[in-house]
């Protein structure tokens, strides 16, 4: 999940940088275009990571759950 936020933070300065009404990187709209695509990358990225942690945190959740020798609550 850190990873995931910090995907997700880099992800939004490179939408934000790349967007074609902010006044960085100049006027240079190719490479704007360029930035706003890698950090569409990196939202992808922070999804995929995102899914991965939630689904691990499940699986030992129901793994716990079904194991007759867990002495923890149920």
């Amino acid at each position: 999940m850190i990873a995931s936020i910090v995907l997700g933070t880099f992800g939004i300065v490179g939408t934000l940088i790349g967007m074609q009404c902010s006044k960085i990187g100049g006027e240079n709209y190719v490479l704007k275009g360029r930035i706003a695509a890698i950090g569409g990358v990196f939202f992808i990225l922070q999804g995929l990571c995102t899914m991965i942690a939630v689904s691990w945190y499940a699986a030992n959740i129901t793994q716990q759950f079904f194991d007759q020798f867990y002495a923890g609550i149920k």
